[in-house]
């Protein structure tokens, strides 16, 4: 009879090798429930950094940093890091759940809407159906409150459209480019004049080109249209000293929801 092979001594000491990038995964993974976001974004973009662009892991760690970035209500950044995932993996439902809470806080109301039916479409969890749907109606509440102000012929596709535009102008006006950014407010006023919030941020493009007498009539206009709109206000009281002594070195950028009170647990999944 032939005799049964022993295991061998290296067989039986054999030591699993854990990637780096796993190993990291994990200690995000600890973050989140410890409620440690700024340790969360910081491995994430330490991690991505490493990571080619097509990694298989890449998307899971964006998931997480736009997690915890819409949970430490950095919203432009939580939604640039879901819109990278999606751009990898496009058939995750709770991806477009939560590209649809962080384009909520941006004000991309129609994108809100339209990333919400996508995830209602993908979404395969029982317990999460409930949670959807309610989202889906307060994302349709809102998207149609928008594109009644703008006339009865108003399509979800121009909401989203003009969206982009002030998104875009915030973009431009984040990186210096006045000019630019003067152009993308300009589209969006084009498509509807309804709102203060693209004459205000015109008004602070013109001046910062120091064309002081178009700035004036922008942050005006504003005022027509919400008088009680602080950032035009404030900024009309400041344009005689710009008359005098030119621009301001930098603008600081207004993010409404930056400090609200949000019910974090049920605004991001947490994975």
């Amino acid at each position: 009879m032939a005799k049964k092979a022993k295991p061998s001594k290296q067989n039986k000491h054999r030591t699993i090798h854990v990637s780096p990038v796993d190993s990291s995964l994990e200690r995000i993974g600890q973050y989140l429930v410890q409620g440690d976001y700024p340790g969360v974004v910081a491995t994430c973009e330490r991690v991505l950094r490493s990571l080619p662009r097509h990694a298989r892991q890449r998307a899971e760690v964006l998931a997480h940093l736009g997690t915890a970035q819409g949970l430490l209500q950095n919203f432009p950044q939580s939604y640039a890091a879901f819109t990278e995932a999606l751009a990898l993996d496009p058939k995750d439902a709770q991806l477009w759940y939560n590209r649809s809470m962080a384009c909520r806080f941006t004000s991309r109301f129609g994108q809100a809407l339209r990333d919400m039916e996508r995830a209602i479409e993908l979404n395969t969890s029982r317990e999460l159906a409930e949670q959807f749907e309610e989202a889906l109606q307060f994302s349709r509440q809102l998207a149609e409150e928008s594109m009644r102000r703008r006339g009865p012929n108003f399509t979800l596709e121009q909401l989203i459209e003009q969206e982009n535009h002030f998104q875009h102008g915030l973009e431009w006006m984040e990186a210096g480019e006045w000019e630019q950014a003067e152009y993308a407010f300009q589209a969006s006023i084009a498509m509807g004049d309804c709102l203060p919030q693209p004459w205000g941020n015109l008004g602070i493009c013109l001046l910062m080109q120091e064309r002081y007498d178009e700035a004036q009539a922008a942050l005006q206009r504003a005022l027509e249209i919400d008088p009680k709109y602080a950032l035009a206000k404030n900024n009309l009281a400041a344009l005689p000293e710009a008359r005098r002594a030119g621009p301001p070195r930098r603008v600081a950028l207004n993010e409404p929801f930056k400090h609200s009170k949000l019910k974090h647990s049920i605004t991001f999944i947490k994975e």
